[in-house]
C-alpha cells in the first residue's frame, strides 16, 4: 500500500504555511523529502495492507509528522534568541504545537497502526 504523495503534500501545506510553489527549491526539496520519509514511516507502521482504500488518517500523520521534523530542524538550526539593547527577538513555540498536533494525529490513526509499546506490570 502506497500512501498518496500528493495528498500528504497538501496537507503538510494546509499544517506548516510552507508555500510549496518553487520560489526556494531548496526548502521545497526539504519538506518533499520529509513528507517522503514520513510517508514511509507510516505505510511500514500499518497493522496490515489496506489494499486500494484511502487512508486519510494515514496521510494526515505522516503530513503531521513531516511538519513537526520540518519545525525541528528550524529550530535546530537558528537561535534561540536575539537581543539588542532596544529590541530581543525570542523563537515561537512552532516545534513544540508541531510535536502536539503530530500525536493528536497518531491518536486520530492508531488504529491503523501497529503496537509498538507494551506495558508489562500491575495498574
Amino acid at each position: 500500500m502506497r500512501l498518496d504523495a500528493e495528498r500528504i503534500i497538501e496537507r503538510f501545506r494546509l499544517f506548516s504555511g510552507e508555500a510549496l510553489d518553487g520560489s526556494d527549491p531548496d526548502r521545497d526539496a526539504l519538506c518533499r523529502a520529509l513528507c517522503g520519509d514520513c510517508a514511509r514511516w507510516v505505510e511500514e507502521s500499518l497493522r496490515e495492507d489496506p489494499g486500494e482504500e484511502p487512508l486519510p488518517g494515514a496521510e494526515a500523520l505522516a503530513a503531521a509528522e513531516a511538519f513537526a521534523q520540518l519545525a525541528l530542524a528550524d529550530q535546530a538550526g537558528s537561535p534561540e534568541s536575539v537581543s539588542t539593547p532596544e529590541l530581543k527577538l525570542q523563537q515561537g513555540s512552532r516545534a513544540r504545537y508541531a510535536a502536539a498536533l503530530a500525536q493528536e494525529k497518531r491518536r486520530a490513526a492508531a488504529h491503523l497502526l501497529r503496537e509498538e509499546h507494551f506495558y508489562f506490570g500491575e495498574a
